[in-house]
């Protein structure tokens, strides 16, 4: 599993991000949304609360914290591989971070196709 470590909300820590490209959802269809990756590229992904999120395998999965009041943080940002308890144990520890929303995509093909997606979507990189 490519993962990138869970990150505080706290104001002090750096790696917590501002995702200002979360666009609404995509034609109105509830439950989907686009995010817009460093490059520009736009991927679609499906939005689930973090304790109803289903289990994925070969997902890049981002944990979202959304307050009313700020714009969304990207609290954990990778890739499920096997999904299951590895899964559940990333989800658990992202919402003890603060995360509620859970954005899954699907369309990557393959580990490195993931691995472009994940690189693009954390500004990080």
């Amino acid at each position: 599993m490519n993962t990138i470590p869970i990150r505080s909300l706290s104001p002090a820590a750096p790696m917590a991000r501002s995702v200002a490209s979360l666009e609404p959802d995509v034609a109105g269809l509830s439950g989907f949304r686009r995010v817009r990756g460093t490059s520009g590229r736009s991927y679609l992904v499906s939005v689930y609360a973090i304790d109803a999120c289903p289990d994925y395998v070969d997902a890049v999965v981002l944990a979202v914290s959304r307050q009313a009041d700020a714009d969304p943080t990207v609290v954990w940002i990778g890739d499920v591989g096997a999904g299951g308890a590895g899964f559940q144990a990333v989800l658990s520890a992202a919402a003890h971070a603060g995360a509620n929303e859970v954005y899954v995509h699907l369309l990557a093909s393959d580990a490195a196709a993931r691995l472009r997606v994940i690189r693009d979507l954390d500004a990080r990189h």
